[in-house]
């Protein structure tokens, strides 16, 4: 299986067969105001006529996007002469015969196929593909990531019990300001129902300097009913013992699954997933879906409307059969948020033996999501990438050999 680490490296010498030049968000994050320092050219340029963008670890965001599509694009702003005076500018000397070769065809620089690979579905990556002229190639990263990420979980979980667990769920809440900012009202309803105590929670009290206070006070993406429901139950409340792992988020914790609190075996049945796409309508799932599977937990998705639909896509199994799902088509965020809650305070109700009797009826499920996961699911992902990668080049005519046979045999490997 592909390291992730190297997955841009995959790309260029076996997918693209070294025929595009290849760029990429340094470190995978983007930053604000980003430089072209901050896009790495994976390779030194050759003279195809396609160039590709790797915009696939992160959701797209008109803040944060836009600026690498401008940096990405910036060479069509400027004629061959001019290209040639900025690099002599920036102390790169274009050689004569490079440059007489750009005059003459300047496709050479001018690239009209440029490529925007993306790991979510969106209309906003529509819009930004016609506004920009960009072709897409989906494919999803994540799924991919948790594959290596968590490939030692098998051994480690493949005998591990279902049934029998002292707390009723856990959830991983350390990032909550901004986009993740809808968190802080999740943990506020988790008090006023009266479920703190019920399951093991980790909750950001403090996020890059930032508390849950300054998010409700500063400008937020939390509706003020959510912001009044906050502060009437988390003001007195003492939140720096919802901390199960670290006070500290690494960078690691996405290749992470915390397996012991205090030295004791993680002991929780559901596991309440908070993706990192909450308030916009975009289809992108990340590592944080598969935790749970990996570790043969049912779960609870709080993310973007449809999300959960989108994970059945790639054969995977919920839990509709016991709990309440329609919280995924659920467009209100608040609502969306109590709605998983009240499935929550639904299972914490319930006697020993019915919640007892709910893990054996999820059993099944559980089990196959497991296997699934180290199964099929590696050949689905695969699938579709060759299958866009087909597409994508069939449109661009490509007249270089591009060995599709090869691609899967080393991604099954």
């Amino acid at each position: 299986m592909l390291q992730i680490d190297h997955i841009y490296e995959f790309f260029y010498n076996i997918v693209f067969n070294k025929n595009v030049e290849t760029y990429s968000l340094f470190e995978g994050v983007p930053k604000e105001n980003p430089t072209k320092k901050d896009l790495s050219i994976y390779h030194d340029p050759t003279y195809s006529h396609q160039k590709v963008l790797f915009y696939d670890q992160e959701p797209l965001l008109p803040d944060s996007t836009e600026p690498y599509i401008d940096l990405f694009k910036y060479r069509e702003n400027y004629s061959v002469e001019e290209l040639k005076v900025l690099s002599a500018e920036e102390g790169f000397l274009v050689p004569d015969d490079i440059h007489e070769a750009n005059l003459k065809d300047p496709k050479r620089i001018h690239k009209p196929n440029r490529i925007l690979v993306t790991s979510e579905k969106s209309q906003y990556l529509n819009d930004l593909l016609e506004r920009h002229q960009l072709h897409n190639l989906y494919y999803f990263f994540h799924g991919f990531a948790a594959l290596d990420w968590y490939r030692g979980y098998y051994a480690l979980n493949y005998n591990k019990p279902v049934v029998e667990h002292k707390k009723d769920f856990i959830t991983f809440n350390r990032l909550i300001t901004h986009d993740r900012s809808y968190r802080i009202y999740f943990i506020s309803q988790l008090i006023k129902h009266n479920l703190i105590e019920k399951g093991l929670i980790s909750f950001g009290v403090n996020d890059n300097g930032q508390t849950w206070k300054d998010e409700i006070n500063n400008k937020t993406k939390l509706s003020m009913d959510s912001r009044e429901e906050i502060w009437h139950y988390l003001k007195d409340y003492p939140l720096n013992k919802l901390v199960i792992d670290s006070n500290v988020v690494h960078g690691s914790e996405s290749a992470n699954i915390i397996r012991s609190v205090n030295n004791n075996n993680i002991d929780a049945f559901w596991h309440i997933v908070t993706e990192t796409v909450f308030y916009y309508d975009k289809l992108h799932l990340t590592e944080k879906i598969f935790k749970p599977i990996v570790s043969k937990q049912p779960f609870m998705l709080i993310g973007a409307p449809g999300n959960l639909k989108y994970l059945k896509s790639y054969g995977f199994k919920t839990f509709d059969s016991v709990i309440d799902e329609s919280y995924d088509s659920i467009q209100d965020n608040d609502a969306r948020i109590d709605a998983v809650v009240a499935q929550m305070k639904w299972y914490s109700e319930l006697g020993d033996n019915d919640k007892l009797g709910v893990m054996k009826k999820l059993e099944p499920i559980i089990e196959y999501n497991f296997h699934h996961f180290y199964g099929k699911f590696k050949e689905i992902i695969v699938d579709e990438l060759i299958t866009n990668c087909e597409n994508l080049f069939t449109e661009f005519d490509i007249k270089y050999k591009i060995d599709y046979t090869a691609i899967k045999k080393i991604l099954l490997n």
